[in-house]
């Protein structure tokens, strides 16, 4: 057994976990690594994974994150979001852990001009953001010792988001349909994957709700269109399409979503001193990292 207390990454299978891992490792620190295998509603299967071991932290990834499916399976949602996470707060408290936790912009009602502040009131319109909301209040009712990131327009390299799925759209179609309504800043997963795993190295202690995002505001249009700009200068596609520009009541999702959930991300600055980039120059980072780990695989 090592001496020095481990980090514990869960959902390590998955977009930011993956990151996370990697970045651990760039640094030189050994993490045990869970997914799905290790189920975070079972609080006896997380306490039987952890029996024996030295835990000095939890470093939380695994999340339900099918916005427009939880309206129909809101048990699901809620099982993984807000019970999940209860379970982790629990055991964190009984192994004298730190405990790390990721929710989303999702918990605002984005019907407002004025960036979101920590401390101001949620409001969800959807089931995902309920769930994700009851989580943060379950984590803070059991823990004291947590950090809160909530987050917003999550991509990167790995698993499904919104960058990938317009890649495999401009490929394959000969049109593209995104909402123009919808303001917000993109977050990429590889540098909140660097801050995040700087503080554990660290061993911060400034515990408490942070919100995190890259510089500066755009329309998920604005996005797409930066994505294919860069995706040709890159050569990662061969084309360029049409993208059409559509409002959320005619794009028709399942799930009501904020039209302008931007978050405040100055404490997270002062507080942790995180970097942060304009959101144009950490997607140029994501195609670069994207080149990299495609030119590895035999």
């Amino acid at each position: 057994m090592s001496e020095r207390p481990g980090i514990w990454l869960v959902g390590a299978a998955g977009m930011l976990g993956r990151q996370l891992a990697g970045e651990f490792a760039a640094r030189g620190i050994p993490v045990l690594a869970s997914d799905r295998e290790v189920d975070i509603r079972d609080a006896a299967v997380l306490a039987g994974f952890a029996d024996g071991r030295r835990i000095g932290w939890i470093v939380n990834c695994a999340a339900y994150t099918a916005v427009d499916r939880a309206e129909d399976e809101p048990e699901a949602a809620f099982a993984v979001n807000a019970a999940g996470v209860e379970n982790l707060a629990r055991l964190a408290g009984r192994l004298g852990a730190k405990l790390v936790h990721f929710s989303t912009d999702y918990v605002f009602a984005g019907d407002r001009a004025a960036p979101y502040r920590e401390e101001d009131e949620p409001r969800p319109l959807s089931v995902y953001g309920r769930s994700k909301l009851e989580g943060e209040r379950r984590l803070a009712a059991c823990l004291e010792r947590f950090f809160l990131f909530r987050v917003s327009w999550l991509y990167g390299v790995h698993g499904a988001n919104f960058v990938l799925a317009m890649l495999r759209v401009f490929r394959e179609r000969d049109r593209a349909r995104v909402v123009d309504d919808q303001f917000g800043s993109p977050t990429y997963a590889g540098r909140l994957a660097a801050n995040v795993a700087g503080l554990v190295a660290s061993g911060g202690e400034r515990f408490g709700v942070y919100h995190y995002c890259d510089a500066g505001v755009i329309s998920w249009r604005q996005f797409a269109g930066a994505i294919q700009e860069l995706a040709l200068r890159t050569g990662t596609i061969a084309r360029e399409i049409p993208i059409e520009a559509v409002t959320t009541a005619a794009y028709g999702a399942r799930a009501p979503r904020p039209l302008r959930a931007l978050l405040d991300s100055g404490r997270v600055k002062e507080a942790l001193g995180f970097t942060m980039r304009p959101w144009r120059a950490n997607l140029e980072e994501f195609f670069r990292e994207k080149a990299r780990l495609e030119g590895s695989r035999p």
